[in-house]
């Protein structure tokens, strides 16, 4: 299901300044000298038997803030996922730098399948990883994995056949506040499973701040018998960024039996709080 996910980190075009759901709030910061980015998501996962968070495929959590590390991009077999290959020829990699900065790295991927490519960044925190150039088939033949130097841990994965990592956690750096901008949801049926009116997915942020507990705030139900994106209308809590702070969702399905998947656009707003991040 992940090959509709994408990660994007951008500072705001015309189109978002004038967006029913963040333009006037994006407007407010840019008019009080905030440069604001915009983590931005499109997420197609399966949902589980029980609350989950959206966050699969990651085998070790990245948590390098102390120490600010380089990762390096590996293929796990073949000979078409790398540089001129039919496969995977260049990846882009999300997350936070070694100042504390949201970042994305573009890396061509190694021209001898198998071998390690190092990227140039050192990293505080990875977000996740797509593929942004492919061969003729348009999409990565091979799991592709970020790991360490020594090849003993994964910090994202992108499975064959797939275009991006699945995940939607942002940490808030120092220095930095976040909070979730808009989030819209679809329902994707799949497999042969018989649907009863009613039956749906609920979505759910996750603030993680101080204390290592959700704080409930609010569930969002999509439901199998509507059309199309729905806004869901999200409830918006700060979180004042102190590197170990982050936001997240976690869904479920209403039935256990329901073969369900669906399809979430979110976007996070999160911009500097210091002279030098505000640009004044």
């Amino acid at each position: 299901m992940a090959n509709y996910n994408r990660i994007n980190l951008r500072e705001p075009t015309y189109l978002d300044f004038y967006d029913k759901d963040i333009g006037k709030i994006l407007r407010g910061l840019k008019i009080n000298n905030y440069i604001p980015w915009i983590w931005e998501f499109l997420i197609t996962q399966e949902a589980p038997d029980a609350a989950a968070e959206i966050y699969v495929n990651f085998t070790n959590e990245f948590n390098g803030e102390a120490t600010p590390i380089v990762v390096y991009v590996k293929t796990t077999a073949a000979s078409e996922d790398k540089a001129a290959g039919t496969g995977a020829q260049a990846v882009r990699i999300f997350g936070i730098d070694e100042n504390g900065k949201p970042i994305s790295e573009d890396l061509v991927t190694h021209a001898t399948a198998g071998d390690l490519k190092v990227c140039l960044t050192l990293w505080k925190r990875i977000v996740g990883f797509i593929v942004s150039i492919a061969g003729g088939n348009g999409v990565n033949e091979n799991t592709i994995q970020l790991v360490n130097a020594a090849d003993d841990e994964v910090y994202a994965t992108i499975a064959a056949g797939e275009n991006g990592s699945i995940g939607a956690r942002v940490y808030v750096p120092a220095n930095y506040n976040a909070f979730i901008g808009s989030v819209k949801g679809a329902p994707l049926i799949t497999g042969d499973t018989v649907l009863v009116y009613g039956d749906g997915i609920n979505l759910e942020p996750i603030y993680l701040k101080e204390t290592p507990t959700r704080l409930s705030i609010d569930k969002y139900w999509i439901s199998t018998d509507q059309v199309g994106l729905r806004d869901l209308d999200i409830y918006k809590e700060l979180v004042i960024g102190a590197n170990t702070y982050y936001i997240s969702f976690k869904h479920e399905t209403k039935i256990d039996a329901t073969n369900i998947s669906a399809f979430y656009n979110i976007k996070i707003i999160m911009y500097g709080t210091t002279k030098i991040l505000r640009s004044v």
